[in-house]
């Protein structure tokens, strides 16, 4: 039994454990797959009512469990870099690395945790707008890095699975490693942005050797353009209050190991992601949010996608984005037509500010630099102080602008205005590593050309 042969159950399976915190310390090479188990249900809480059914129904049944093809799988690797958890950082990237012993091996990431942790809130739902639209994330790069430090250089094959922002994370891992002998399998995922990819990506995700799996209801793999699903798979409940039960891995059945009920993929469409991602937020956090804040956590969203869309040229659908955005807040009980105005002035200067940026650069936008001087009087000494004085500069508008950015999730609308603005304003460390360049480059030569007619007058004397 192998990696290399898992059916749909069994990569499930391994899906949902990826959603399951073991301790590093508990966590050791070479644990098998019921270890691994019996170890993190020793927590109760640990991930989540339905997954702790579903799996317990797979490991408590010696003969499904003892005669699938996960029987002799153990653990490579793990690393879990959610806060808290003594990570390398705390971007909120999970990820396992199984192999079996005929050297085939599986990378499972794991997708969004519960948004109403702020903790996940701010390390996944924030970056999942931000990696729909082609902005690429630091898990992206933790995932991919993963995969090159576990299981590239195995020589047997190698699967990449990944459910709902897993499966976004699987997908760039698959794209930017085509050269390796691997497939990739994908349950529900957040697309990657089409536009981006190359032809040889995109045909590669059409391919064989990547399936995408969708199941009827799910709203995150329609977060996107996605003309690459392979099966829509018909639910267990059709009818649920619960929005996000479509999306969970175990909402199917299973028969002798494959879906129970099958049907061709149907292509989505690049525009629905934009209302739908932006309705999707909405929804979400007006039913389960507090007032006060609802509609602050929908502008932030609204506004990451809004900002790049327009620095990719995009602003018809930007257009769209703001003005479903205004739509939304007309409809609600108390806003003034003062509020609306002024929703509507806050996208039309972003928009100024962006458009500013991309095609006038930040000198431009933010003034001409130094004044120009009638004669240039140089001592070299201050010049090194004052490159000196410029890097000590760079370095504390960095602190700033870091503190800037983790403010973005908890400002409501008229602050994330002021936020913007601070961040744009303090966005010119090109324009003074330029200057810091232009300072050393003129000590260099005033220097060597004093040297020079130093030793040409001493040649005279």
């Amino acid at each position: 039994m192998s990696l290399n042969v898992l059916n749909d159950e069994e990569k499930n399976v391994l899906l949902q454990l990826s959603y399951f915190d073991i301790p590093p310390r508990s966590a050791p090479h070479g644990i098998s797959l019921i270890e691994f188990w019996k170890t993190v249900m020793r927590d109760p809480k640990n991930g989540g009512e339905a997954r702790r059914a579903a799996l317990s129904e797979f490991f408590n049944d010696p003969e499904k469990y003892e005669n699938s093809n996960l029987a002799d799988v153990k653990l490579k690797d793990y690393t879990n870099n959610n806060p808290n958890m003594d990570g390398e950082s705390e971007s909120g990237f999970v990820g396992y690395a199984w192999e079996d012993n005929q050297g085939n091996a599986a990378t499972v990431f794991r997708g969004s945790e519960d948004m109403m942790d702020p903790e996940h809130f701010k390390t996944d739902w924030v970056s999942n707008m931000e990696a729909g639209i082609g902005v690429q994330i630091q898990q992206q790069r933790e995932a991919d890095q993963f995969y090159r430090n576990t299981v590239k250089e195995m020589g047997g094959e190698i699967l990449i699975l990944g459910h709902s922002k897993g499966g976004n994370l699987a997908s760039y891992v698959f794209v930017n490693n085509l050269e390796d002998k691997m497939s990739a399998y994908v349950i529900n995922g957040a697309p990657i942005f089409w536009p981006d990819l190359n032809a040889e990506q995109k045909e590669a995700l059409k391919s064989d050797r990547f399936s995408f799996i969708a199941y009827e209801g799910d709203f995150v793999h329609e977060l996107g353009f996605a003309p690459y699903v392979d099966l829509k798979v018909k639910i267990k409940q059709e009818k649920t209050s619960d929005p996000f039960y479509p999306h969970y891995e175990t909402s199917v059945n299973f028969i002798d190991g494959g879906f129970e009920e099958t049907k061709s993929g149907e292509i989505d469409t690049y525009t629905e992601f934009l209302t739908n991602g932006v309705q999707f937020s909405i929804v979400q956090k007006v039913n389960q949010l507090q007032p006060e804040i609802q509609l602050a956590y929908m502008i932030k969203d609204a506004t990451i996608i809004f900002i790049h869309l327009v620095k990719k040229g995009l602003e018809v659908l930007a257009k769209q984005i703001a003005d479903l955005t205004v739509g939304v807040y007309m409809k609600v009980k108390g806003v003034t037509t003062l509020v609306i105005n002024e929703l509507k002035n806050f996208f039309d200067s972003l928009k100024q500010k962006v458009r500013s940026i991309v095609v006038k650069g930040l000198i431009r936008a933010f003034g001409a630099g130094f004044p120009v001087q009638p004669y240039l009087k140089v001592d070299l000494a201050r010049l090194k102080y004052y490159e000196s004085r410029l890097e000590y500069i760079k370095r504390k508008t960095k602190r700033i602008n870091n503190r800037i950015d983790s403010l973005y999730w908890k400002a409501d609308l008229f602050d994330l205005d002021n936020i913007i603005r601070a961040d744009l304003l303090t966005t010119f460390h090109n324009r003074i590593n330029n200057n810091i360049r232009y300072l050393n480059t003129t000590f260099e030569l005033i220097q060597r050309t004093e040297t020079f007619l130093n030793k040409k007058a001493m040649a005279i004397q």
